[in-house]
């Protein structure tokens, strides 16, 4: 099962809260209404007006980093695979790939597929031509890797 857990962008302060009650810092609260019957909690999470509140994925990065929503990653992209074998003996002589490249993008959560990133932008954009062109999402998993976010990184969205 998941690990539930949130951060909150505060545009005033410039900076992410977390849960923790115990801090002396402003921080979020969590709230949990308890009724009778199967299914019937409810968790509540208190925040300041204007906070992004922002959920944890589920998935770590490659060095360990919680990826949540609104991170920017960097992932290895590869399409178009091939493999030349050896006429005679069909072993495999090479192997290659139209695009090879690292994308980065903005991270979301769609419940029904997990993880996607949009905003997708390539250090190598001159790889993507033909049938292979720059992909409007992707699924991530743990081989991404956290470079920033886009309340404080903004500038790692801009085309090179």
């Amino acid at each position: 099962m998941r690990e539930i857990k949130f951060r909150a962008w505060n545009g005033v302060l410039h900076e992410y809260r977390t849960v923790d009650m115990n801090s002396g810092k402003q921080n979020l609260g969590m709230g949990f209404e308890a009724t009778e019957g199967i299914g019937s909690n409810t968790t509540t999470i208190y925040h300041s007006v204007g906070d992004v509140i922002e959920q944890y994925t589920g998935i770590d990065d490659r060095v360990g980093n919680s990826v949540y929503e609104n991170d920017i990653v960097e992932i290895e992209y590869t399409a178009g695979h091939h493999t030349i074998l050896d006429q005679q003996t069909l072993g495999m002589v090479e192997q290659y790939s139209d695009v090879d490249t690292i994308v980065r993008g903005v991270v979301h959560i769609w419940p029904s597929t997990g993880a996607i990133i949009n905003n997708i932008s390539s250090e190598n954009p001159e790889q993507f031509v033909g049938d292979y062109r720059i992909p409007q999402y992707l699924h991530i998993n743990k081989d991404c890797i956290v470079i920033g976010n886009i309340h404080k990184n903004p500038e790692l969205l801009e085309e090179k």
